[in-house]
Parts: structure tokens; C-alpha cells; sequence
């Protein structure tokens, strides 16, 4: 009885997580201030073709490369085929879509795996998610520390040493609560991460790295579909340190297109000067990574729902 009562919190935790991602990509849709700009600025040519056509490329490149992250992550417990991982991603982004830094992911790619493997499904999400904030990281420090005048000429409030040590306080302070309060998890977690596979580490860290250069080509050309061109040098730069900041600062999912938008405002507007069309371009890039796989992911969830169900029609 126990037993059943949990798996109806589950399906009406999912029911929710489905719920609030739909409601959420409409509020975002009907409220974008420049669909007129953007419509107005859209004019069909062969180049918007040969853009279009590469965004979708790179747009499938993109969710390939966290595919192949997910299976090398979860290959030492279990080996999933392209197509199982790829479903365990789409429903990890919808349920992800309804918490604060996407916490719950792990929840919609549990969800779709056999209940044995699901803790270690959990710990991988975790371990996935450290790893992309480590390359996310590792670069915008990087594209800081070669251009040092760059915070000052675009007004941050804080220099390069102070955020570093900023985040350094933050994560220290997060893992000594952890360990004090919830010790006997923390040392579980540790031990999983200790005795996983080392080169499937590798693996992930390679096709995380792939996946944020991606991103950041996506943008590049997001923003020259909307006729804003700029020097490709300088431009990875501040793509390195816009998704450095808004990954740094903390966000729930009822702001998380505002705080981008805001951003990407602040970083781009000394090279592009059209802040209508950052705000379109950073808003294309989210649109596509988050609102097209949150939609194919909820339909998955549905469709695993039901397929459960007539599996216990069945048994019974």
C-alpha cells in the first residue's frame, strides 16, 4: 500500500513538472516584448537558408553530444542504446524546466529507466552537471584572465579575484552543509564517484566540451541570422564569459530568460548596438535548446506513463 502511495506522488510530480513546463513556455512566448522587431527583421534569402539549415544542424549536434555524455556516464552500470539515452535526456530537460537550477533533471531520466538503476542515474546527473559547470567555468575564467580589462570596460560591479573567490566560498560552504547534513548520503555519493570509471569521465568531459562549443557557435550564428556580425576572436570571449555568469548566478526558471536577456545586453551591446536582436538571438538559443526539448521530452513522459499502465492492465 506504502509502495503505491509513492508512485502516485511520482506520476502527479511528473503531471506537474509537465504542467509547469507548458505554462511557463506560453508565459515566455506571449510575453516577448519584440516579436515585431524580430518578424520585421526577418527577410528570406539564400543566406537565411544556409543559416537556418546550419542552426538545425548544430541544434542536432547539440542534443547528440549530450546523448553521447548520458550514455558514457551511465556505461559502467548499464549500456543504453542512442535512442533510450536520447529519451532520458528529452524528459530530464522537461522536468528540469519546473525547479531552480535545474534540479529536478534527474527525476525525468529516472523516470524511464528501471527502477535498480535509478540512483546511480541520479548520481550521474549530478556528476554530469558538475562536470559541464567545470568547463563552463574553466573558460570564463580563462577569457577573463586574457582580457583583464574587460570587467572594467563593461562596468562589473566586481573584479576577476573577487567572483573567483566569491564562487570558491559558495561551493565550500554548500559541500560542508551537505556533509553535515546528510552525512551518510554524502559518503555514498563520494564512494560512487571515486569508483566510477575514469575514462567514462573522459568521455563526458570530452562530449561536454563539444556540446559548450556548440552553444557557442549556435549563438554566433543566431545573431548574424538577425544581420549582427561581428570578429569571431572577441566574440568566443564574451560568449565564454556570458555563459560563465549566468550559470554563476542563481536563477529559478520564472527569471532564467530574464537574468540571460539582462546579460546578454551588458556583454553584447559595445560590439552590436541592436539591443532588440541580442535580446532575439539569445532568445532563439533558448528557445531551441529548452523549449523544443522540453516539449519532445513531455511527450515521452506521457507515452512511458501509458505504456506503464497497459503493462499493469495486463499483469492484473
Amino acid at each position: 500500500m506504502k509502495k503505491r502511495y509513492w508512485q502516485q506522488i511520482a506520476k502527479a510530480l511528473l503531471l506537474l513538472c509537465s504542467v509547469l513546463a507548458y505554462g511557463y513556455i506560453i508565459r515566455k512566448l506571449v510575453n516577448f516584448e519584440h516579436w515585431e522587431i524580430l518578424l520585421s527583421s526577418f527577410k528570406f534569402s539564400g543566406n537565411t537558408l544556409l543559416f537556418i539549415t546550419l542552426l538545425t544542424l548544430l541544434w542536432l549536434l547539440n542534443l547528440g553530444f549530450e546523448t553521447k555524455k548520458w550514455q558514457a556516464l551511465m556505461h559502467p552500470f548499464v549500456l543504453l542504446s542512442f535512442k533510450d539515452a536520447w529519451q532520458q535526456v528529452m524528459a530530464g530537460t522537461t522536468t528540469a524546466v519546473g525547479s531552480p537550477a535545474r534540479i529536478a533533471e534527474m527525476g525525468g531520466r529516472m523516470a524511464i529507466l528501471p527502477r535498480h538503476h535509478r540512483l546511480n542515474a541520479a548520481i550521474m546527473t549530478s556528476i554530469g552537471g558538475i562536470i559541464q559547470s567545470f568547463i563552463i567555468f574553466f573558460c570564463g575564467i580563462l577569457a577573463l584572465l586574457f582580457n583583464p580589462g574587460l570587467a572594467e570596460q563593461l562596468n562589473f560591479p566586481f573584479d576577476f579575484f573577487e567572483i573567483l573567490f566569491g564562487i570558491t566560498g559558495i561551493v565550500s560552504l554548500l559541500l560542508i552543509a551537505i556533509r553535515f547534513i546528510f552525512p551518510h548520503k554524502f559518503k555514498y555519493y563520494f564512494r560512487i564517484i571515486l569508483r566510477t570509471d575514469k575514462r567514462a569521465l573522459l568521455k563526458s568531459l570530452f562530449w561536454t566540451s563539444l556540446r559548450y562549443l556548440t552553444f557557442i557557435i549556435q549563438f554566433y550564428f543566431w545573431l548574424h541570422l538577425w544581420g549582427l556580425s561581428s570578429e569571431i576572436a572577441g566574440f568566443i570571449a564574451l560568449s565564454a564569459i556570458y555563459f560563465f555568469v549566468i550559470t554563476i548566478i542563481p536563477s529559478h526558471i520564472l527569471v532564467d530568460m530574464g537574468i540571460r536577456g539582462s546579460i546578454a545586453i551588458l556583454l553584447f551591446t559595445p560590439i552590436f548596438s541592436n539591443t532588440p536582436l541580442i535580446l532575439a538571438a539569445a532568445f532563439c538559443l533558448w528557445c531551441t535548446n529548452v523549449i523544443i526539448p522540453t516539449l519532445i521530452g513531455s511527450y515521452i513522459l506521457v507515452r512511458q506513463k501509458l505504456i506503464k499502465q497497459r503493462v499493469m492492465e495486463k499483469e492484473t
